[in-house]
């Protein structure tokens, strides 16, 4: 479909003075240059104070809170890694040495350094003291505690290590020291126990036994104190025994034993010492570790305070003046819309009533066009589409009339009963109707090799036929024989720029062509050809409104052609029955010779006919001159 606009190009150079020709966003710039220079004083004002809040509050965050949060995670670690010490001490009996170890010991560790690592952000955070200056806390107190969590920290951690390698040592049960003393006092069970006559000896050691456990369940020096005497008490009793009941070599051996006893008893009270000691250590560190970093808290504490105290005097000055720069541009921008409003909404109210008149189908209505801007530039572009709608109306109503014209080629087409008449009505039809140069059709011949010119339209037509013109469909230049060997039109809209194009001298205002396969039932059997002296004169509706017409020639063609071959069979099969009547009623061999000879040289309009039948004694012969 071509369509050009119509639309009077002069509103283009139209002039509507300087505020008309300004475009609209150059309007709206304008209009706003002065809000944004009166609010560029105020904006700045609050910028300014923005920047103080902003301050403020950063300094708050990374001044006193950051002090304040670390203090607290500081905290937090600690009362964590004192859980699993006091786990560990309290488990490790139960649950074994090696295994509290592992579930206690290793996640205190972890909680250790991460105390370390939080007093290296915190040192870096001794600046913000000399910012904020406390009255009753410097930096150099600041750094001074920093200093001693340091040190309180490496000796937590080293108390509470040393503390579990003794509590190793000692070992429970049947481990470490324990499970030596034990294995010592059950050699002397086995020496002096269950024996006749040792009852003195047995209540002895079931003494030392009884405040063997009462140490290890209290930890009393009383018990440390009755265990040596009892130990002293049982080695007299031992020397004391009759010989009879106890061996010189007995004696010995149990004395030995118990001194044995007493040493890896001893020890196991030493190693309880050590690890009270080491236990007391650790538990100081980490009270000193608490009361100092509450100290540092509460210092980030008020740092914060003061900070945020500073960033709400900042806010409020910067809320104040950023009400008053509101309403101030609140109200220009009241004025400023409903003068900008009016100037918008009115242009497009009148381009709105057009649109409504050209919806009841007056295309020759035009939009006014009033400025230079967007506006005024979408009325342009509306008149221009306005235009090209009609021109498009038209061209739709030209598209109807065509397939009107290929709907009478049709009409006229279906009572013709001879191929070449049919041919010859198509061609002048199109000719006619579709305004052309000239049209006409090639049919595939038998052989299926060569396209044969068929019929034409006027004498240039007739003469084409006479001379008779054909093409060979394998023929590179020829769009005709290039329709049929694809099965779909070809357009050439300017046949001088086609390489394929075949002139033809009786033509020579050729310009444009289309040619269109005519199809039945998937067979080209030829080409329907038409030809404009207007360069570009054939579109892709062209080409469907043609091809249409192909199709119904097509179909008429083969309606014909097989009317002709019903007709002709029909013709001689009534033939066929006349002559045979005409032979039933012969009464001998002669006449039935003659009526045959006769009827069938008239049939096939023979000047002379002869038959020969022949038999054994002769033969018959009929003869028609």
């Amino acid at each position: 479909m071509n369509i050009t606009s119509t639309s009077d190009a002069s509103n283009a150079n139209q002039q509507f003075g300087f505020w008309g020709d300004l475009p609209l966003s150059r309007k709206l710039l304008l209009a706003f240059i002065a809000l944004f220079l009166f609010g560029l004083v105020g904006s700045v004002s609050g910028l300014i104070g923005l920047r103080q809040v902003q301050g403020a509050y950063q300094n708050t965050l990374a001044g006193g809170v950051a002090i304040a949060n670390r203090s607290d995670h500081l905290n937090s670690e600690l009362l964590e890694a004192r859980r699993r010490e006091k786990d560990f001490l309290l488990r490790w009996q139960v649950e074994g040495f090696d295994v509290a170890y592992e579930s206690y010991v290793v996640v205190n560790q972890g909680h250790t350094a991460e105390m370390k690592t939080t007093l290296t952000q915190l040192s870096d955070l001794a600046p913000v003291l000399d910012r904020n200056p406390l009255p009753d806390y410097a930096r150099e107190q600041y750094e001074s505690d920093i200093a001693t969590l340091n040190q309180s920290v490496v000796v937590y951690e080293e108390s509470f290590a040393s503390a579990v390698n003794l509590l190793g040592e000692r070992g429970f049960v049947d481990t470490g020291l324990e499970g030596e003393f034990r294995t010592a006092v059950q050699a002397i069970e086995a020496k002096a126990l269950d024996r006749e006559g040792l009852d003195k000896l047995t209540i002895t050691m079931l003494n030392i036994r009884r405040r063997e456990k009462d140490y290890l369940l209290r930890g009393d020096q009383i018990y440390i104190d009755n265990v040596h005497d009892l130990v002293a008490q049982l080695k007299s009793e031992v020397t004391a025994t009759d010989s009879a009941l106890l061996t010189s070599a007995e004696k010995t051996e149990i004395r030995t034993l118990a001194d044995e006893y007493l040493v890896k008893f001893d020890g196991l009270v030493a190693k309880d010492v050590e690890s009270a000691a080491e236990i007391e250590v650790f538990r100081a560190a980490a009270a000193d570790i608490q009361t100092t970093t509450a100290r540092l808290e509460s210092a980030g504490e008020q740092l914060a305070a003061l900070d945020t105290q500073t960033a709400e005097t900042n806010s409020a000055q910067t809320l104040q003046i950023t009400i008053v720069i509101v309403l101030i541009v609140l109200v220009l921008s009241i004025v400023l819309a409903v003068v900008l409003s009016r100037q918008i909404t009115n242009p497009i109210i009148s381009l709105t009533n057009t649109a409504q008149e050209i919806s009841a189908g007056k295309f020759d209505i035009q939009a006014q066009v009033t400025s230079a801007d967007e506006i005024g530039t979408l009325a342009q572009t509306f008149n221009i589409m306005t235009d090209r709608l009609g021109q498009a109306f038209e061209d739709v109503r030209r598209r109807a009339a065509e397939l009107a014209t290929v709907a009478e080629v049709g009409t006229a087409t279906s009572t013709i009963l001879e191929v070449k008449n049919l041919l010859q009505e198509v061609v002048d039809l199109t000719k006619e109707r579709f305004n052309l140069y000239h049209s006409h059709i090639y049919l595939l011949d038998e052989a299926g090799e060569n396209l044969v010119l068929a019929s034409g339209a006027g004498e240039p037509g007739r003469q084409m036929v006479a001379e008779g013109r054909s093409i060979p469909l394998d023929r590179e230049q020829s769009l005709v024989a290039r329709a049929a060997r694809e099965g779909k039109g070809v357009t050439v809209n300017d046949v001088t720029q086609a390489p394929d194009f075949l002139s033809n001298p009786l033509l020579p205002n050729t310009r444009s062509e289309l040619a269109v396969p005519m199809i039945v039932g998937g067979r080209v059997i030829g080409v329907f050809d038409v030809q404009s002296d207007i360069v570009g004169r054939f579109t892709d509706s062209d080409v469907n409104i043609q091809t249409t017409m192909a199709a119904q020639v097509a179909t008429s063609i083969q309606n014909v052609r097989s009317f002709e071959q019903s007709k002709t069979q029909a013709d001689f099969e009534t033939l066929v029955n006349a002559i045979g009547q005409k032979i039933q009623r012969a009464t001998s061999v002669e006449d039935t010779l003659q009526i045959a000879i006769r009827e069938l040289g008239l049939a096939l309009g023979a000047k002379r006919v002869k038959a020969n039948i022949g038999n054994g004694n002769g033969s018959n012969e009929a003869k028609l001159n």
